[in-house]
């Protein structure tokens, strides 16, 4: 069943950029944003087995296989996690009763297991042990159901296919369909929810929609009739995620708390009752709720600050609390903390944490909660063997100096320190990686000019290194050389941090900015500068951020963006230049449309579309815009020769794009080899970089370029010094990054 996390973030195709974040909202929504991670982890509990995507794409399964819903080539269970066959690139995981769905970073998805209702979607019947690819479709979020599945597209229609006896597949029939079939009439929705017999979404407005068997009330709209096509939940505003279980369905709302509605037989719509409700009741005394999950027949949420709650049947120790009685207001799960993903199954629950461990509680008949024995619990135990370790799964770099995340959560950091930029407590270059001190859990990070930033599991920020304008976010103007926390800033979930200004985006949509301000760069008239964060104005549906020198942009749920601060070279991209152009709030980047990642170099910004291209606007002397030409450009051209596009990331007067078979291209300047292609030649279109071909992340920085592989390792090229090889000696094809 469906684990939807923040689904106002919850946008699009599911790869790492440097730069640019994907969190993979649990078992069906995929986030992204911007400020440097890579693929975050996630987990998912299907019925009697469990799944879990790994930061570097990979995906296992643990618990029963009787049906291959484990998607390793057999068909006997394991107490232990497997690795999925073929499956190297995924954003997403979503378990079912009995088949399990993955999204690709291309945006395409493979499912594999039980078939019998053609809830493969590959034009089938046949069950399969390993993942197939789903017919005809190009999603951003993928979630299973009972013997259906659904996925989001980036316009904000949704396709379903399998089982359709209800109406669950919401295109007005209830014939059952082996390839993806068109949600009717469903339009702007930005999450999507598979449960046993009714899907859901939330729509951009914070409404939301459910469609198929409503026996229990399960659809919302305060009645019991079943329905074919979407109708709207009643009375439901300023929802974020929703997720659907059995025979009830839960919405997390924009302040962290929650509202259920549908069969409470055992209390899982956590209102203090057993009693059914077709409209949603608020889940009593919850609060700071961040991701929600609902299943079988009880309902599991995280909190900001990393514990967990659960509520309903609790007949094999599900809720977690140490206890098998069941609950109709949500219980402490006990032990837990750091958790950034939750995911309630049949009887059995699973979180993971922002270090990539995972532990999971319940019935465990089938080896479900991956321990190795089949020996129940009801408290959380480890997951064995899940963790992938000091991998780094995600890079991000500036000026001088690079920085990379780690799957554990710590980071490190390398090159000129003279600021304390590196976070490790001295201000002492260094040409390997060090660690940035006392940071711990965290799940984004991002290299500024001379300062970086991080986000953590709990919704916080720190920043270490220059701080002469305030871009710590400390109330202080004094430089440190570790991590310092940013003032009032909670429920952060992606960072970015420019040449004297850092934001952040929250898990609402909207976001703050703090440091220097004289061009507009923190989106807010209101302030000249501000040591603390601020609301960046008129922003609203935001789900990915990015800063720069002098100018930030954003990009919305609807597939547009938003820049404001310096306008000089047209950076902003509104077909107008020049500083007396410079916008103090967010204008609207002209012809964008269909966006799916944005990133903002010096003084250009760039975008991914959907379809695989990417455009660039601004700055163009270098032909950092990619088109061919050395003109400036203040709306958007398109990068030549450009079809497969996954992420784009401009740096000083370069830009370097990933494609989806993990090769990577840059173009620009090249005076330090910052192309990649063994030369020293500008190029105004894009140049293959020399023997990369496995790359999940891709960052420009200012006379540098690294990628991080598939195999958590790291290379640069460029300028010497910040290639991280022990060396000050440029190189104009990729390097080792040493000691990741």
């Amino acid at each position: 069943m469906p684990r939807i996390a923040m689904a106002r973030i919850a946008m699009t195709m599911a790869l790492v950029a440097a730069g640019l974040v994907y969190a993979v909202a649990p078992a069906g929504a995929v986030a992204h944003h911007l400020g440097a991670r890579a693929v975050r982890p996630t987990i998912s509990a299907g019925e009697l087995y469990s799944c879990a995507m790994l930061a570097n794409g990979w995906a296992k399964c643990w618990g029963d296989n009787s049906n291959g819903q484990l998607g390793n080539g057999s068909l006997t269970s394991s107490s232990t996690p497997v690795v999925v066959s073929g499956l190297t690139n995924a954003g997403a995981i979503s378990a079912g009763e009995l088949h399990s769905c993955a999204l690709l970073a291309n945006g395409s998805a493979k499912c594999w297991g039980s078939n019998i209702d053609g809830q493969l979607g590959n034009g089938t019947l046949t069950n399969s042990s390993t993942p197939v690819t789903v017919s005809s479709l190009t999603a951003i979020a993928i979630s299973s159901g009972r013997r259906h599945s659904c996925a989001l597209l980036l316009n904000g229609t949704a396709k379903c296919w399998g089982n359709n006896a209800y109406g669950q597949l919401g295109n007005g029939t209830t014939n059952n369909a082996s390839t993806p079939v068109v949600v009717t009439g469903l339009t702007n929705a930005v999450a999507i929810a598979a449960g046993s017999y009714h899907s859901c979404a939330v729509m951009t407005n914070g409404t939301a929609k459910c469609w198929g068997l409503n026996a229990s009330g399960e659809l919302g709209d305060g009645t019991n009739t079943t329905s074919s096509t979407p109708v709207s939940v009643s009375g439901l505003v300023n929802a974020g995620a929703i997720s659907a279980g059995n025979g009830h369905s839960c919405a997390l709302l924009a302040n962290g708390t929650a509202k259920c509605w549908g069969d409470n037989n055992d209390g899982q719509l956590g209102n203090g009752t057993t009693t059914d409700a077709s409209t949603p009741v608020l889940v009593s005394g919850l609060s700071g709720a961040v991701v929600i999950s609902a299943n079988n027949v009880h309902t599991c949420a995280v909190l900001a600050n990393g514990t967990a709650e659960c509520w309903g049947a609790n007949d094999s120790g599900e809720l977690g609390n140490g206890m098998t009685a069941n609950s109709s207001v949500p219980v402490v799960v006990s032990g837990l903390s750091g958790a950034v993903a939750i995911s309630a199954g049949g009887g059995h629950s699973c979180a993971l944490s922002a270090n990539g461990t995972a532990k999971c509680w319940g019935g465990n008949g089938e080896g479900q909660l991956g321990t190795g024995t089949t020996t129940d619990s009801s408290t959380p135990l480890a997951v064995s063997n899940l963790s992938s370790g000091s991998k780094a799964v995600a890079i991000s770099a500036n000026n001088a100096h690079s920085c990379a995340l780690l799957a554990n959560g710590i980071a490190k950091c390398w090159g000129y320190n003279a600021n304390g930029q590196l976070g490790n407590g001295t201000t002492t270059d260094s040409y390997t990686p060090v660690v940035v001190s006392g940071l711990f859990n965290a799940t984004a990070i991002s290299a500024g000019n001379q300062h970086s930033c991080a986000v953590l599991a709990d919704g916080t920020a720190k920043c270490w290194g220059l701080n002469n304008r305030g871009q710590l976010g400390n109330h202080t103007s004094t430089n440190s050389s570790t991590p310092v926390v940013v003032n009032g800033l909670t429920n952060a979930v992606a960072i970015t941090a420019g040449a004297q200004h850092s934001c952040a985006l929250l898990a609402d949509g909207t976001a703050r900015c703090w440091g220097y301000n004289a061009v507009g760069e923190l989106g807010n008239p209101d302030v000249y500068g501000s040591d603390v964060p601020v609301v960046v104005h008129s922003l609203t549906n935001a789900v990915a951020i990015t800063a720069t020198w002098d100018h930030s942009c954003a990009l919305l749920a609807n597939g547009t963006a938003k820049c404001w601060g310096n306008n000089a070279d047209g950076e902003l991209g509104n077909g107008t230049s020049g500083s007396s152009t410079n916008a103090s709030t967010p204008v609207v980047v002209s012809g964008l449309f269909n966006a799916v990642r944005i990133s903002a170099g010096v003084a250009d910004s760039c975008a991914v579309l959907a379809n695989g291209w990417a455009k660039c606007w601004g700055y163009n002397a270098n032909g950092e815009l990619g088109n061919g030409t050395l003109t400036d450009s203040s709306t958007p051209v398109t990068v030549s020769n450009l079809t497969t596009a996954v992420a784009i990331w401009p740096g000083g007067q370069h830009s370097c794009v990933l494609l989806a078979n993990g090769t990577a291209k840059c173009w620009g300047r090249n005076a330090n080899g910052e192309l990649g292609n063994g030369t020293l030649t500008n190029s105004s279109t894009p140049a293959t970089v020399s023997n990369l071909t496995t790359a999940v992340a891709i960052t420009a920085g200012g006379a540098q370029s690294c990628a991080v592989l598939a195999n958590g390792t790291a290379e640069c090229w460029g300028g010497g010094g910040e290639l991280g090889d022990g060396t000050t000696t440029d190189s104009s094809t990729p390097v080792m990054v040493i000691g990741i």
